[in-house]
């Protein structure tokens, strides 16, 4: 069994979860959280010094660590290209991003994650971030014996817990979207999308409970460490606020999400208007999402119903109550879980920023894989020998068959070929009868014409003298048009039609028929 640690680098506390995986699944084996120590130096300072005192609090020792970039200094870009070829999308991408940033793209990495696909193209979320900045991020946790196989955007993580809400949680229309709305101290993350679909719209934005706390010590004219304090055992807003001193620090608590508002709101109403579909749900997490009465003020505020993220049941033995406060690292485990076809690609460790203990396995298996390369050749020489013995022969037993053919015929032992198709084709030869093209000809020469690049499937192929019927599965009816322009460039194939086209079950195939007919100039057929 295999060990995965979310590890969420939290502004104003660090949590970790811990997943234990298997074939079957995965369990939750373990969940702490610590505070960083808000204001009292730099950012990577902070979560340097605090990851002992984190890691001493249970089992986190680790087969993968998956972390998500801490703080705002992740820009994220919502980009649209005409194709949706992932070779043409790795190749035209970097001129895309490049034209986005206002620094050079050698200072800059990425990397991107496929939003949604159709016919005008592929929607792509890239995030960016200072090159300098990752690797600060990774000498720091390298300082704390932590070395990240992942590192991901803060709101593409939830892909894959939005995946696993609850049923009772679901949208009623299978068509709407959802968004989960990650509450930091100083930074909030956004990710929209539908739990069948995966994540289509992500970004991340300055705010979230520092601006809180602010106004509140602003209000009642507190140093800001006081009112943290008190807004974590008191704080509450709306209905929830009873009493003089909490309805006046509920005012303030208004005034500090004004800015979440702006963004959030704007957020929410450009998805709509891009997909034309309504988000007919919010779930927050966070830090600030444990506010009493919040939940039920940005209903109000956003006119959308919201809730607190659902965590999976099987969390509550190890999470409980803390489920809000866990959903970022909880999501950033099941990240590490999913590291197959279905886990989201994005990931920041690239090119020479890398996960390098991939390679230092290699180097710890090389004895093995001499001696493997040793055998693989053996095993080429004599598969090599075998061959051209085969080959020859083969190759005397045609020469025998060629001067049986030309004997007969011609009343001469012939074994050149070359030479043998000569004097068969002579007028006054009785091979002059002979058909000059056949069913495997026909066969070879509609092979040949179908573009190397084309990801075109033949299902059945019947051929005839006068006529091909061809079964075809491709991508598109772009490509069976490109087929048949192929097709017609061999001097034989006169026309080519095109039958019935069908689109299979999920709409990403095309199945149809092509009627050849065939007629070489100068020949008869027989």
């Amino acid at each position: 069994m295999a060990r995965v640690l979310g590890l969420d680098l939290g502004s104003h506390s660090l949590k970790a979860v811990v997943l234990e995986t298997n074939l079957r699944g995965y369990s939750t084996r373990a969940f702490a959280t610590v505070k960083t120590g808000v204001g009292e130096g730099p950012l990577l300072d902070r979560i340097r010094a605090a990851l002992p005192e984190l890691f001493a609090k249970g089992a986190f020792a680790a087969d993968t660590v998956v972390v998500s970039l801490p703080g705002p200094s992740l820009a994220t870009h919502q980009l649209a290209l005409p194709f949706s070829d992932p070779k043409k999308i790795e190749a035209a991408l970097a001129f895309e991003v490049e034209s986005q940033l206002p620094f050079d793209l050698s200072e800059a990495v990425w990397d991107y994650q496929t939003a949604s696909v159709d016919e005008k193209g592929t929607q792509l979320i890239v995030g960016v971030v200072k090159k300098a900045e990752l690797e600060a991020l990774l000498a720091s946790l390298k300082e704390a014996k932590v070395e990240p196989k992942v590192v991901t955007h803060p709101g593409l993580v939830y892909q894959n817990l939005l995946a696993s809400l609850p049923a009772a949680s679901l949208p009623q229309n299978p068509e709407a979207a959802v968004a989960i709305v990650d509450l930091g101290h100083e930074r909030v993350c956004v990710a929209i999308g539908r739990p069948g679909s995966g994540i289509e719209h992500a970004r991340t934005f300055t705010g979230g409970g520092s601006a809180l706390t602010r106004a509140l010590a602003t209000e009642f004219k507190i140093p800001f460490a006081e009112a943290e304090k008190w807004k974590e055992e008191h704080g509450a807003v709306g209905e929830e606020a009873v009493g003089g001193d909490a309805e006046r620090a509920a005012g303030a608590f208004l005034r500090g999400m004004q800015p979440l508002l702006r963004e959030l709101r704007p957020t929410l109403k450009s998805y709509t208007a891009k997909t034309k579909r309504l988000i007919e749900k919010v779930f927050i997490c966070g830090g600030s999402s444990q506010l009493r009465g919040f939940d039920a003020q940005l209903a109000r505020d956003l006119g959308i119903a919201v809730e607190v993220l659902p965590l999976p049941e099987e969390t509550n033995e190890a999470i409980g109550a803390d489920g809000p406060i866990a959903a970022q690292a909880f999501a950033l485990a099941l990240r590490g879980h999913a590291m197959g076809a279905k886990a989201p690609r994005f990931n920041l460790r690239r090119g020479e920023l890398a996960f390098k203990s991939d390679f230092d396995f290699v180097r710890e298996k090389v004895g093995q894989l001499v001696t493997f390369a040793l055998i693989l050749l053996v095993l080429l020489i004599a598969g090599g020998v075998v061959r051209n013995t085969v080959l020859e022969r083969r190759e005397k037993q045609v020469d025998q068959q060629l001067c049986d053919v030309t004997q007969r015929v011609l009343g001469t032992c012939e074994k050149n070929f070359d030479k043998a198709v000569n004097m068969l084709r002579g007028k006054e030869s009785p091979a002059n009868v002979v058909p000059r093209r056949s069913a495997v000809n026909l066969l070879a020469e509609l092979t040949a014409k179908v573009p190397a690049d084309m990801a075109v499937t033949m299902e059945q192929v019947i051929v005839d003298l006068d006529r091909i019927v061809v079964k075809c599965e491709a991508d598109s009816t772009k490509q069976m048009e490109d087929l048949i322009v192929a097709i017609k460039t061999f001097k034989c194939f006169k026309e080519a039609k095109e039958g019935k086209i069908q689109k299979s079950k999920d709409g990403s195939k095309v199945s149809f028929q092509l009627d050849i007919q065939v007629e070489c100039p100068g020949e008869e057929s027989t």
